[in-house]
């Protein structure tokens, strides 16, 4: 459903429909947009994205965002699968701060009993954050903002922790081998990034554009600079070479600095900036989409050696593997580097332990306790 129809439905207050027994939870939210927007588009803005953020705490998927503008949703092109109906909202707070307006929200919000999920979410892969540059780093001399990338990874890394598997943040870029043909049969294997990082997926991104005009005193002086943030965001599986996200995004939003200053991207007043949170918006935004991107991945757990006790797999708890979880093998040997050949298997095997960063299974079936099993061969989650 788009946001452009879905908001209007938002605002029609049906109180009177529902049943005496109906119980709805509320979400409190908040939302921003820049007042040079202007105050009725700005709260218009804010509005929509304090409501949209209760959305996804209600369990709303996220799935399409078309692109940001001035830290509010672009053309309103945000795909949204509701897990329930906004009924009413009350806006709690309203204030300025720092070329902003905030709106702090709570909305009331009945479940949809009749949409369901579309996956359990209960597996969370690895995912290795690799430093963002600056593609252009002569746009960076206005503010001399040079550090700007290690700034955005940082604040990326801290929306993203609570929500995904985020194993390591790289300080250098690591990219995998593109080159490698998908031919029947053949897979490239795990590369270095899953070797190394013990991460199967790798999010990097590169700073596109920060430009902004040169402009003379006389407009540097009496008015604040229109100036750009893009990004280009890639989520890719390292053991298919898969894609699962690839998307630019982008943000305008003043520029409330002079001419000559120098910015410490790294400090709070830089964040606390009109340009600082259009930025952390966006950035927002991203972390979505990529939690939205990996939560449908099925396991994909590679064996570490068998015993008499069961089969040792190389993912745990922190994965989101848990006892009970089923998977079949499939068996995975290397033709030359770089190249497998994989036989899948029906033998079946269940986990019986599950640690921190390994588990321990057990043979589901006949199948699965007359199969010989090696080192490398593969684990594949059933739902």
């Amino acid at each position: 459903m788009s946001i452009k129809a879905l908001l209007p439905s938002l605002f029609l207050l049906l109180p009177l429909t529902l049943p005496l027994t109906a119980h709805a939870d509320w979400y409190q939210t908040q939302g921003s947009a820049p007042l040079s927007l202007g105050n009725e588009a700005a709260r218009q803005q804010a509005l929509e994205q304090a409501l949209t953020e209760a959305l996804l705490q209600a369990g709303a998927s996220l799935t399409t965002v078309q692109s940001v503008t001035n830290g509010a949703l672009s053309e309103q092109r945000l795909d949204i699968a509701a897990q329930g109906e906004l009924m009413d909202y009350v806006v709690l707070k309203e204030h300025n701060s720092q070329g902003r307006l905030w709106l702090t929200l709570r909305a009331d919000i009945w479940p949809n009993k009749k949409v369901t999920p579309k996956c359990n979410g209960n597996y969370h892969p690895g995912i290795t954050l690799t430093r963002f540059s600056i593609q252009y780093p002569e746009q960076a001399r206005f503010g001399q903002i040079y550090d700007l990338g290690a700034a955005v990874t940082n604040k990326l890394t801290q929306q993203l922790s609570s929500s995904v598997n985020l194993m390591t943040n790289l300080s250098h870029q690591v990219a995998t081998d593109k080159s490698l043909p998908r031919s029947p049969g053949l897979r490239q294997g795990a590369d270095l990034l899953a070797k190394q990082q013990q991460s199967r997926l790798l999010l990097s991104g590169i700073i596109s554009d920060i430009s902004m005009e040169e402009g003379n005193w006389m407009k540097w002086r009496f008015s604040d600079m229109p100036r750009q943030f893009a990004l280009n965001v890639t989520l890719e599986d390292s053991f298919t070479g898969e894609q699962l996200l690839q998307k630019n995004y982008q943000v305008e939003a003043p520029w409330g600095y002079s001419k000559h200053a120098k910015v410490r991207v790294q400090e709070q007043g830089f964040w606390h900036s009109s340009y600082g949170q259009s930025a952390d918006q966006l950035l927002l935004q991203v972390a979505r989409d990529v939690v939205n991107a990996q939560s449908c991945m099925k396991a994909i757990g590679h064996i570490l050696q068998q015993s008499e006790e069961g089969i040792l797999m190389d993912l745990g708890r922190q994965a989101g593997i848990k006892p009970g979880d089923r998977f079949t093998l499939v068996h995975r040997r290397q033709i030359q580097p770089g190249y497998y050949s994989e036989t899948s298997s029906e033998a079946q095997f269940v986990v019986q332990q599950s640690h921190t960063d390994y588990s321990l299974l057990a043979p589901a079936d006949r199948n699965a306790k007359q199969v010989r099993v090696a080192p490398g061969d593969v684990l594949t989650a059933l739902h």
